[in-house]
């Protein structure tokens, strides 16, 4: 077993990950050297395991190993495509518009739902962990043929900086869904996947994520979307559109001009 450090961009409470290798399948080997190869390698003992096994590439909390980790599965949101509609505020927010980055793509939620609604996604994620844990659920999708059919003409990921990427495109519509600490103490706990990826990347830098918003505003040819909790500031001045749920907002904001 090795341990690895996350510090790395923007996090802001770095945690140490244990990378565990229980497989002979070749991909799966192959996602774990990438992964000690890119990562500072420590030999303080892990704050969350990463696993390498028959269930594919898994998150384990130190205190929890005994149960399935996290993985990245699209299969259930597949099952569930008939409760997706463009109505909803995220489709809402992006509006007509066809080709979506996510710069902040983390498991790939959102991202698959957008491209099961239609729209040609590009998910963007920088960390080298949630990288390989996103390359192994897309695998994992496409070896299913209705999450193949729906998924392989409008779900791509590239492992990336985000504003290295959109420097160098002009996607219609920028996705932005920054991570940042509870603003209440006492706050309930979010979701165990979103605690799991906050485990290993942290949360957002809010000077980097200015520079992410302005990036996406040179960038984007239609629109930007930001999605905030909804008693969260703006992310910018003069929103043209906001769409809300319960929990959160989708804030949309035009392009600088070309």
């Amino acid at each position: 077993m090795s341990s690895i450090d996350t510090r790395q961009g923007s996090v802001q409470h770095p945690r140490r990950v244990a990378v565990v290798v229980e497989t002979d399948n070749p991909r799966l080997i192959k996602e774990s050297k990438n992964i000690l190869q890119h990562i500072k390698t420590t030999t303080q003992p892990g704050d969350v395991t990463l696993r390498f096994g028959e269930r594919g590439v898994e998150l384990h909390s130190s205190n929890q190993t005994h149960k399935k980790g996290q993985r990245v599965d699209f299969l259930p949101i597949v099952h569930g495509v008939r409760t997706l509609s463009k109505k909803q505020p995220l489709p809402k927010a992006i509006g007509p518009y066809t080709s979506v980055v996510d710069a902040t793509a983390g498991f790939g939620m959102d991202a698959c739902r957008l491209a099961l609604l239609g729209f040609s996604v590009t998910a963007i994620e920088q960390s080298p962990i949630v990288s390989a844990m996103l390359r192994d659920g897309i695998w994992r999708a496409m070896e299913n043929s209705t999450a193949k059919k729906l998924l392989q003409d409008n779900l791509r990921f590239v492992e990336s900086n985000a504003i290295d990427y959109m420097n160098n495109h002009s996607p219609d519509v920028i996705y932005i869904d920054p991570m940042f600490p509870p603003k209440k103490k006492k706050s309930a706990l979010p979701p165990g996947h979103i605690q799991m990826l906050q485990a290993v990347v942290g949360f957002d830098d809010v000077e980097a994520t200015n520079s992410l918003f302005q990036t996406a505003l040179r960038s984007a040819t239609k629109r930007i979307v930001v999605k905030r909790p909804t008693e969260a500031p703006c992310t910018g001045e003069n929103p043209i559109a906001l769409y809300k749920s319960k929990l959160v907002r989708y804030e949309v904001y035009a392009p600088f001009s070309k």
